[in-house]
């Protein structure tokens, strides 16, 4: 069965030449080091840019990622915790009068502590049931190669019998086998989820 966002075409951004991108991308920063660090900010973009239902192009969009680069910030490391990541788009919330609550589920370095394969699926098919994207911090690819290490994407679809979850990642969408990562990362990473209150 697949789950998708009810309202996934949210993430539709159109660009000026007609070009239509799901989702943001760290490539549309203009300096270079955002251009390498930026997929946090953009990934918390993504779940913003969703939960408010903005309806806008590429130009609008970049305007945001700007911004949320001021308080989802990368440091030498990136944006390498759940922590940083919900700290910074709560400030952003505060300023933007936005009331937010987050649901997080961890993903251990060592694989004996990591949480089943049915949790981690029910936390994503949660979300996407009630209709919320899944911010998705990789630190390691695993044997997944079209995964980038060191990570954020956004979970906008998953198909329960598969487990295959469709992700926005620089403007396109991918493929990507959740089972896999869970059972090949080297060092885990999280996933998040933020709803309007």
């Amino acid at each position: 069965m697949k789950i998708r966002l009810e309202d996934w075409e949210y993430l539709k951004i159109a660009g000026p030449d007609g070009e239509m991108h799901i989702g943001g991308s760290q490539d549309w920063y203009e300096d270079r080091w955002h251009k390498m660090s930026g997929c946090g900010p953009v990934a918390a973009s993504n779940l913003i840019w969703y939960l408010t239902r903005v309806n806008g192009n590429k130009a609008q969009y970049t305007e945001l990622i700007r911004e949320m680069y001021t308080f989802v910030t990368p440091g030498i490391r990136g944006v390498n915790t759940s922590g940083i990541f919900t700290d910074g788009i709560s400030r952003y919330a505060a300023k933007a009068g936005l009331q937010l609550s987050f649901a997080v589920i961890e993903i251990p370095k060592n694989p004996v502590h990591r949480p089943d394969m049915s949790l981690v699926m029910d936390f994503i098919i949660s979300a996407l049931s009630s209709n919320a994207p899944v911010a998705f911090l990789n630190l390691s690819n695993g044997t997944l190669e079209n995964l980038e290490n060191w990570h954020w994407v956004t979970i906008i679809a998953l198909d329960t019998d598969t487990k295959l979850a469709e992700i926005s990642d620089y403007g396109k969408t991918l493929s990507i086998d959740i089972s896999e990562w869970l059972k090949t990362t080297r060092l885990g990473g999280a996933m998040v989820v933020c709803r309007m209150c």
